[in-house]
């Protein structure tokens, strides 16, 4: 079985929908949180996710979306995003996020967005942040979020970690390791200097994550967004990747 990784969407359609595109032969799909938050189309996403029936779990803007998380500990370029996405949202989209959960587990994995310490909110940047998580997982991989960058964190079968960057085409063979951390990037707004949609593809089978990349209409989500009156700094970041 492959399952496409479909982190940080972001409200960012199309992005969303050249990933979708791109992937082919999927059986199914996960999302390690924040589906709404800084972009144009948060309904739009959210009925995607749903239409796919994607096993998801809540991000920090998800959450701060719905009341559940105060966004005031957000930039306030974020703190904007989310109050205009609070007023576009319909009932319904909201209810959804109600329902997802902080933490999923599947067969050989699980998924958080952002640490098993701090579900929401904790940033995996580098091996003391992944050794926390690595320490209370329950299964083989985890899949996280929120960084908005491909990564990898891993304990090997003697007890040591290491951990670096991904790349597009890079595959991470989990059945080396002992434990495996993995942020695939963010499909709607990248953050590792490449402006391209990033996302992942699990193979339950073979049990690897290849990371992928692809291009779509930054210019056309900058003028949805400008139209939005979002915030300069969240429009102008998307064509540089940070």
């Amino acid at each position: 079985m492959k399952l496409g990784i479909l982190a940080d969407i972001h409200s960012n359609l199309e992005a969303l929908r050249c990933v979708l595109g791109a992937l082919k032969d999927i059986d199914g799909y996960l999302c390690p949180g924040d589906i709404v938050g800084y972009g144009p189309n948060p309904n739009e996403c959210i009925e995607i996710v749903r239409e796919l029936r994607c096993g998801a779990v809540a991000g920090n803007h998800d959450l701060a979306c719905i009341g559940i998380l105060d966004p005031r500990r957000f930039t306030e370029d974020a703190r904007e995003a989310v109050s205009w996405t609070i007023n576009m949202l319909t009932e319904d989209n909201r209810k959804f996020l109600e329902t997802l959960p902080l933490r999923l587990e599947g067969d050989g994995f699980e998924m958080v967005h952002g640490s098993l310490r701090n579900p929401a909110e904790e940033y995996i940047i580098g091996l003391k942040d992944g050794a926390a998580t690595i320490e209370l997982m329950k299964k083989e991989i985890c899949f996280v979020g929120h960084l908005h960058t491909s990564l990898v964190i891993v304990k090997d079968k003697a007890g040591k970690y290491d951990g670096w960057q991904l790349n597009d085409g890079d595959m991470v063979d989990t059945t080396k390791f002992d434990k495996v951390v993995i942020n695939v990037g963010g499909v709607g707004q990248p953050r590792d200097m490449d402006p391209r949609a990033s996302f992942g593809i699990y193979d339950t089978e073979k049990h690897t994550v290849e990371i992928r990349k692809v291009e779509y209409n930054i210019i056309a989500v900058q003028e949805k967004m400008r139209k939005a009156n979002l915030p300069d700094f969240l429009i102008e970041r998307l064509k540089y990747g940070r």
